[in-house]
Parts: structure tokens; sequence; C-alpha cells
């Protein structure tokens, strides 16, 4: 679930900017309001057990300058509510197009890797690799848990 209208406007991979509006920060990201609405059923009826909060773009940097300005802003929005939902077991992301693991509210952020290519940190070179093989990401709740598992698909 992403929580920001975000519209690209540059087609290169290795220079890739979205653009966005928040009501109350004015750049690309959460509106607390509609974040708070949609992620209301973690407090409704429902089933119980842990949740998952699912964003294409991760909600922190990952130390990947030209990839952490196309990140979700105003994460102290999506803080204040991940920090009101015990149930919140983990958030999971994409668009990065590299495997990586962090916190974010005091939860595993976990992001997914590339399946077309991979995005490579500041000191690697080049910037985008389309030569290495795709990746997936296993996930596994157990008791409230996660534990993640990435896998390089043949």
């Amino acid at each position: 679930m992403t929580l920001g209208a975000l519209t690209e406007t540059s087609r290169s991979p290795a220079t890739r900017r979205h653009q966005g509006s928040d009501a109350q920060t004015k750049r690309p990201g959460i509106s607390a309001r509609r974040g708070a609405s949609r992620l209301s059923g973690l407090t409704g009826a429902g089933p119980d057990g842990p949740a998952l909060i699912c964003f294409h773009h991760p909600p922190r940097p990952l130390h990947i300058p030209w990839l952490d300005e196309i990140r979700q802003h105003g994460e102290e929005n999506l803080a204040a509510i991940i920090e009101r939902h015990p149930r919140v077991a983990a958030i999971l992301c994409g668009h990065a197009h590299t495997p990586a693991a962090t916190t974010f509210a005091g939860r595993p952020l976990l992001v997914a890797p590339g399946v077309v290519s991979t995005i490579k940190l500041p000191w690697e070179h080049p910037d985008v690799d389309y030569d290495l093989p795709p990746a997936i990401a296993f996930h596994i709740l157990d008791d409230g848990n996660i534990t993640t598992h990435y896998r390089v698909v043949p």
C-alpha cells in the first residue's frame, strides 16, 4: 500500500525521480489522515494476530543517494501510526531493487530484492546492474516474529 500520490518524471533507471504531494508536507510521502484511515483495520474488527504493512517505496533512507530522494517522506506520520498498533510485526517494501534490512518505528523494515535489475551501493559501479540474477524474499511469521530468507532465482 502506498500512501502518497507518486508519478514518474524520468524514464532513466539510474536517475528516476518521483513527485507527489502530501497535504501537510508538500513532499512525496505519507498523509497522516490518509494513513490513519487506511491503517484503521489494525484496531477494528477483524482477525487477531500479527499484521504486515506493505509499501512500494521505503519510508527511511537506504543510503543510496538517488534512491533516497524518492523514498516516502512524512515518515513521522507513519511512525506515529505504527507505534500505536502493537499488531504490526514488520513493514515490507520494494522499489529499491536491492535486498536490505533495517528498522522503522521499532519494527523490522525488510526491502525486497530486484527481479529485473539490482541497484548497487554508492561505492559499487555501475549504479544499476541488469546482469545479476533476479531474487525474491520469503517471509515467515511465527508467533508475531518475522524471519526473512532471500533467494536468487536461477
